[in-house]
């Protein structure tokens, strides 16, 4: 191997790979890459800065036997994958016409300038791929080597004298082929880092979602999902997001558009393609373009659309699509800030919903003695998924879920009784939450029998845990709650044990006098539940002492028998 063609191929990358982050530094190039939806001057730009890169490269190259060892391959292929098919064709073009005059009568020349046009037109037929492929290294690698062994293979196949072409072949062959491929995956990571830095902003949306479902909170409560509604929400998400449109809609049509999206009034009636699939498949669906007709087929030519469901009691009641300007890398973080949001809000109508359907699952008097959601247990929550969100989406998902979980299993009853198992799972998904809240401050056992076959009160276990939790075992500075479920007679005992500093016997002789205060509001109605279904004696159990507190629940089956029938 020439050493000193060796000491040029490494030159003249390291220079692209500088010039490449010098350009990277300047905003118009910035926004030129950033955005796959060019105008015709940012385009004509881009071919401009990839071929004088190109051009470049013909002058820095190394001279071997009347041709020229050079990096032109990067700056053409390279702004293929950067700029795309058109600024690939227009740079190949200049680059190819640029080495045919400079050395119009090198032995090599038409085979230098077919290569670089062949460059061009392989880069052109790829690019699509190896977008779609998040622009593997590997792939970037291998298409470089394959089209620099093609350069050289033209080269033995039209250069004359052939001696003269095996020479030039055998002595550029190692440096080019492999410098080349290199120097391409360097020079495409310099402008993907640009497109990786935007997809960083973008990702900061998707911390707003608890602050977007908080302004939103007014609007939500009123529990009803219409036009004017949406619009206020939708003016909210742009407010909060800088994206380009938000879209609602109902199981049939469009009932809201904010943003720099508009349809006529005739079209409102009309449901668009992404529309109708997230509704069909209760699904995040990114569409990227859709078919001529299709309400979206216009505004897709330069946004990108995602739609997520909006879903109450398992059940998907309308759509709600973001539209934002296209990247060229990876849509995760805007997919990530609608699916955050769309939960959010689907919690939220649940939570209006529950007030509505109450009346549907328990009587007058039952009602009076529902338990309350803790609105600061809610906000704790919401607030503790917020900041998993952008670290941890996937456990973010897990504890959204995990709080529709407990929202829905209080509405979802019938008579307001439930088996042991469903209220168990209400736990469950109460527990996962504080879990994610306090980390490994706090220990949690759980021990229940298999087939038990009881019907307990819904929410009649979740605030005794809760109290147990809150002021209790985190008191410590190492919590700890059991829950223990026994077959005792004829009957069931729950049994919450935590290891907090007790229960103020001023708070137990309250209950005991049926008097409630602030600090005992759930304990509170939980007694007075029990008492209510199963007789005055049937009340709390409870043991206090500085060292923990222990709570019974006794139920007896013929008495949960007696009020099923």
């Amino acid at each position: 191997m020439n050493i000193e063609i060796l000491k040029s191929m490494i030159l003249n990358v390291g220079l692209l790979i500088l010039l490449a982050q010098v350009l990277a530094g300047i905003k118009i190039v910035r926004k030129s890459i950033v955005y796959e939806n060019r105008s015709t001057r940012e385009q004509l730009f881009l071919i401009f800065i990839f071929s004088m890169m190109s051009i470049i490269s013909n002058y820095t190259g190394y001279k071997v036997n009347g041709a020229i060892a050079n990096t032109r391959v990067i700056g053409v292929m390279g702004s293929g994958f950067i700029g795309g098919p058109v600024v690939a064709f227009g740079v190949s073009l200049v680059a190819s016409i640029h080495r045919f005059l400079i050395d119009i009568n090198g032995f090599s020349t038409i085979a230098c300038t077919i290569s670089t046009l062949l460059a061009g037109i392989t880069v052109i037929l790829v690019s699509k791929y190896v977008k779609e492929n998040k622009y593997k290294k590997s792939q970037l690698f291998i298409i470089t080597f394959i089209v620099e062994n093609l350069q050289m293979l033209i080269i033995l196949l039209i250069a004359r004298p052939f001696d003269d072409a095996l020479f030039l072949v055998k002595s550029i062959f190692l440096p080019m082929t492999l410098f080349n491929s290199i120097g391409m995956v360097l020079f495409v990571e310099t402008f993907k880092n640009i497109i990786r830095e935007q997809e960083q902003k973008v990702g900061k949306k998707v911390s707003l979602t608890f602050d977007i479902t908080k302004k939103c909170l007014p609007i939500l409560q009123r529990g009803e999902y219409n036009s004017e509604n949406c619009d206020q929400i939708g003016e909210i998400i742009l407010d909060f997001s800088n994206d380009l449109g938000v879209v609602f809609t109902d199981t049939k049509k469009i009932i809201s558009t904010k943003g720099e999206i508009e349809f006529s009034k005739d079209k409102n009636n009309l449901m668009p393609e992404i529309g109708q699939k997230v509704l069909d498949e209760s699904k995040i669906v990114v569409a990227e373009n859709s078919k001529t007709g299709d309400l979206f087929h216009e505004p897709l030519k330069e946004m990108i659309a995602i739609g997520s469901p909006l879903v109450k009691n398992h059940k998907t009641f309308g759509a709600m699509i973001i539209l934002s300007k296209k990247y060229r890398i990876s849509y995760d973080s805007q997919i990530r800030f609608a699916s955050g949001l769309s939960e959010l809000l689907s919690t939220q109508y649940e939570l209006a919903d529950m007030e509505k359907q109450k009346d549907l699952l328990v009587k007058a008097e039952y009602k009076v003695l529902q338990s309350q959601i803790n609105p600061h247990f809610i906000f704790n929550s919401l607030n503790t998924i917020s900041s998993f969100i952008r670290e941890k989406p996937s456990e973010a998902r897990e504890l959204l879920i995990a709080l529709s979980t407990y929202f829905r299993n209080s509405i979802e009853t019938r008579d307001g009784l439930v088996s042991i198992y469903e209220e168990m799972e209400y736990v469950d998904a109460f527990l996962q939450l504080v879990k994610a809240r306090f980390g490994d401050r706090l220990d949690i056992s759980i021990n229940i029998p298999e087939e038990l076959d009881y019907m307990v009160p819904c929410l009649i276990v979740q605030p005794i845990v809760e109290n147990a939790v809150i002021h209790g075992a985190m008191k410590r500075k190492n919590g700890k709650v059991s829950i223990t479920i026994n077959e005792i007679g004829k009957g069931i005992r729950i049994s919450i044990r935590d290891n907090g500093y007790g229960i103020p016997k001023d708070i137990i002789e309250l209950l005991e006098d049926d008097e409630i205060s602030d600090d005992s509001i759930g304990l509170a109605n939980v007694d007075r539940r029990l008492r209510y279904i199963y007789g005055e004696e049937n009340g709390l159990d409870i043991l206090s002492t500085s060292y923990g507190t222990i709570v019974n629940i006794n139920i007896k089956r013929d008495q949960v028998s007696a009020m099923v029938g």
